[in-house]
């Protein structure tokens, strides 16, 4: 191996010029890629042409490869000095998919795979065998899509209604109302807390056959931070709250906030803070609704700083950002259109559709019988609403819920992350936020609870 080469190669800033939606932003973002998967396939993408810069063959990249390769030679300066580098023109051949060339690459895969393992060791499966970053989970795709069978559930419901009527009414007849009542109360808390314990289990051992070597195992804390609470702000307040526990932001006696040129941001999302910040000229008043702020010129702070909710609705949109909830959101649909989620679906759409009928029924037959119903009618519509959120938390459950506990029950206690502040502001939430920051936390979430806007990942803000 030509070591001295390698460490040039691995040198290699394919983020140079560095911008808003450099190379490994804007490669994550077109992909849904994680930014740790993001960074090794680039380094995978890396090993690739080093093999074809010192190969006399046909080197033959991956599905996942080709795209990091794609997007370089887009950046069209920095892949021309990528290859002067290599000290070799490396020229993408795309495929025409006739027979004879078939058999041209199949042989360039097998030397690819072949010289791989001389230089680098085994091809990690993540980057080489699998098309995208979500085969790794080895979900196979269900055959209809989850709106078609709840219009279909829907659809039986109303018709199962009269049959329903027919075979319940000789029992319902004689139960009186507060005795069904109480009864129908214990089946349906029973029900549901079966359903919970059932769908976390099955959850979990859904979450269990995934590649141990897959994404899912290589999150940044931040990232669990948006699939706790699906909230595009928290990860801003978490990058924020680091600059101000790192004293690169100091916060202001009117609750200005401004950088401190003198401490150096590390990492590229608090660069992007820091480079927000710094090019923030006006500001809005500190006691105004900053949802008001919309509507209103800005004014400046009286000590030159900027508010941190029009810090936060700048952050909102940068690339470095959304790309979280754009992988982690692309994750949570590909879950749920999985065959295995569908069927966890399909079992508590129906165990609760059959209560919702059993209380319907009772209705229709009190009705029919000239009986008092006004508190059977209030608990069916109560029932009816917890039914669609409690349907809605399912498809959020392997996101809020399974993922991040089995980082903090398995993964993270094999890991060293007693000093990392960002794995304790996962675990630990707002309670290790600064200090001084907290406040300001608050206030922007008061706002929101109370009308504002863009406290959390919304389309009316630029999030996602």
């Amino acid at each position: 191996m030509n070591q001295e080469l390698w460490d040039k190669i691995l040198a290699f800033d394919l983020d140079d010029p560095h911008g808003e939606y450099g190379f490994s932003t804007r490669l994550a973002m077109e992909n849904f890629w994680t930014q740790e998967f993001t960074n090794q396939a680039i380094i995978e993408y890396k090993k690739f042409m080093y093999l074809a810069a010192t190969s006399d063959f046909i080197v033959s990249p991956s599905k996942i490869i080709d795209n990091v390769w794609h997007q370089h030679l887009i950046f069209t300066q920095s892949y021309q000095d990528f290859c002067d580098l290599l000290g070799k023109q490396v020229q993408h051949i795309p495929s025409t998919r006739n027979k004879e060339e078939f058999e041209k690459f199949r042989l360039a895969k097998e030397r690819t795979a072949k010289f791989y393992e001389r230089d680098f060791g085994k091809q990690p499966d993540n980057y080489w065998t699998y098309s995208d970053m979500f085969e790794s989970l080895h979900l196979e795709k269900a055959k209809y899509k989850l709106r078609a069978f709840i219009i279909f559930g829907i659809l039986a419901f109303i018709c199962l209604t009269v049959p329903a009527y027919f075979l319940l009414r000789p029992f319902y007849i004689h139960i009186d109302n507060p005795d069904f009542l109480k009864g129908f109360i214990v089946i349906t808390v029973f029900a549901i807390t079966a359903l919970e314990f059932y769908n976390r289990a099955m959850v979990k051992n859904i979450v269990a056959s995934f590649d141990k070597n897959s994404f899912i195992y290589n999150l940044q804390p931040l990232e669990l931070v948006y699939l706790k609470t699906q909230k595009i702000s928290d990860v801003i307040h978490g990058t924020v709250s680091e600059l101000v526990e790192n004293g690169a932001i100091k916060i202001n006696a009117d609750n200005s906030i401004e950088i401190d040129k003198t401490k150096q941001p590390i990492g590229i999302s608090q660069k992007q803070v820091a480079c927000t910040l710094g090019g923030l000229k006006e500001t809005f008043p500190p006691n105004l609704p900053w949802y008001r702020s919309l509507f209103l010129r800005p004014q400046k702070s009286q000590l030159g700083g900027t508010f941190y909710p029009d810090l936060l609705k700048e952050l909102v949109v940068k690339p470095i950002f959304l790309s979280i909830p754009n992988s982690m959101d692309a994750f949570l649909k590909y879950f749920n259109k999985s065959k295995k989620f569908h069927s966890l679906f399909y079992v508590n759409f129906a165990i609760l559709a059959l209560l919702l009928l059993l209380a319907f029924t009772r209705i229709v037959t009190g009705t029919l019988r000239d009986k008092p119903l006004a508190l059977i009618v209030y608990f069916t519509f109560a029932l009816a609403i917890f039914i669609i959120f409690y349907l809605i938390q399912l498809t959020l459950l392997v996101s809020t819920t399974t993922i991040p506990n089995l980082y903090k029950d398995k993964i993270l206690p094999a890991r060293q992350i007693e000093n990392n502040w960002q794995w304790s502001y996962f675990l630990l939430g707002s309670a290790v936020l600064a200090t001084a920051f907290v406040p300001l936390v608050k206030d922007i979430e008061k706002n929101n609870d109370s009308g504002g806007s863009c406290g959390s990942s919304c389309g009316g803000c630029g999030g996602d």
